[in-house]
């Protein structure tokens, strides 16, 4: 296991924090399909797309040079851009409620969980220290 600075953990804990709040405003996105009462759900995926923005950051100029030597994770750090390539699916679709729909509900979100399960095997350890 890397050794990580308290700084470096701290990074980590943040990190692993939006993965959870990206999920849950998924949670929020999908149920809005449904539940009218929900009406922030464009604002949500808006913070989501932000979100990814932020891991892609971090990922680039953070957890790639704090796990330079954990190929696995550097691995699963690269594997983000299948879930962007997802998001890029609603581009010129947001107006389109069914197909908006269609593409969180069977294509982003499920890309973002599988990733997220996959990469925090790999964080856990740091997260739980």
């Amino acid at each position: 296991m890397t050794q990580l600075t308290p700084e470096q953990l701290t990074v980590v804990r943040h990190y692993a924090a939006l993965l959870d709040t990206i999920e849950e405003g998924f949670h929020y996105v999908i149920e809005s399909f449904a539940n009218y009462e929900r009406t922030q759900g464009d604002v949500v995926l808006a913070d989501i797309f932000t979100a990814f923005g932020q891991i892609e950051q971090t990922n680039e100029r953070s957890l790639a040079h704090f796990f330079a030597d954990d190929v696995a994770l550097l691995n699963e750090l690269q594997r983000f851009s299948a879930v962007v390539e997802e998001a890029w699916k609603l581009d010129g679709k947001l107006h389109d409620p069914n197909a908006k729909q269609q593409i969180v509900e069977k294509y982003v979100a499920p890309a973002f969980e599988a990733w997220k399960v996959s990469m925090m095997q790999h964080l856990r350890p740091y997260v739980e220290q």
